[in-house]
């Protein structure tokens, strides 16, 4: 049975996201740029830094819930790992726990929207603009899942038991499986776009 999420605006329950929402299977490639130089391609592959630091920080917190599962640590350690980890929104506005790092997400998800995308799609072909609207999509499964992340993290600290744990790793689950599979679609098709029209 899936794991439901509570709506910001306090509506409903609603199943909680998966990959198969990436809807792979519709996701265009952007064709090769033929003026690409290895020198741009280098360069585009700083993106696949910053996404190999979100990916370790939600690997901290799945190493953090599988200690407290085998009751080698108290919740208060998830609270502090949560604090710091740099997967999520800003949620502190809505009451959850993720802190400092959450904003950092937010923050470069706002880059690509704000900067990096615009940039990407004026400068780029219909085959690239194709691509940049597919990871416009695949972001709001993003942060569904940052949201619900948040609501079952801080359900979890207020009630540490088998059921709120459950709900929380696999909402981790989803998250992991979904962000692996966004990031390396887009470090895969930006590469050369990124090193050729700039946007990082």
């Amino acid at each position: 049975m899936p794991i439901l999420y509570d709506h910001p605006e306090g509506g409903q329950r609603s199943p909680l996201p998966g990959r198969a929402d990436l809807d792979e299977a519709a996701r265009p490639s952007a064709p090769a740029i033929q003026d690409a130089t290895d020198t741009h391609r280098a360069f585009g592959r700083q993106l696949a830094m910053i996404h190999a630091h979100h990916r370790r920080e939600l690997a901290q917190v799945r190493r953090v819930l599988t200690r407290i599962e085998d009751d080698a640590a108290a919740a208060g350690d998830l609270t502090k790992v949560l604090n710091t980890m740099a997967i999520a929104q800003n949620l502190r506005l809505f009451g959850a726990i993720c802190g400092r790092e959450c904003q950092h997400l937010q923050f470069h998800h706002n880059i690509e929207e704000g900067h990096t995308f615009p940039t990407l799609e004026q400068n780029g072909s219909e085959g690239l603009r194709a691509v940049v609207a597919k990871l416009r999509k695949e972001h709001e499964v993003v942060h569904t899942l940052i949201g619900a992340l948040s609501e079952r993290g801080a359900a979890f600290v207020q009630n540490p038991a088998a059921a709120t744990l459950a709900d929380l790793k696999e909402v981790i689950s989803n998250l992991e499986e979904v962000v692996d599979s966004h990031f390396s679609y887009e470090e895969r098709e930006l590469e050369e776009a990124l090193g050729v029209h700039g946007g990082l």
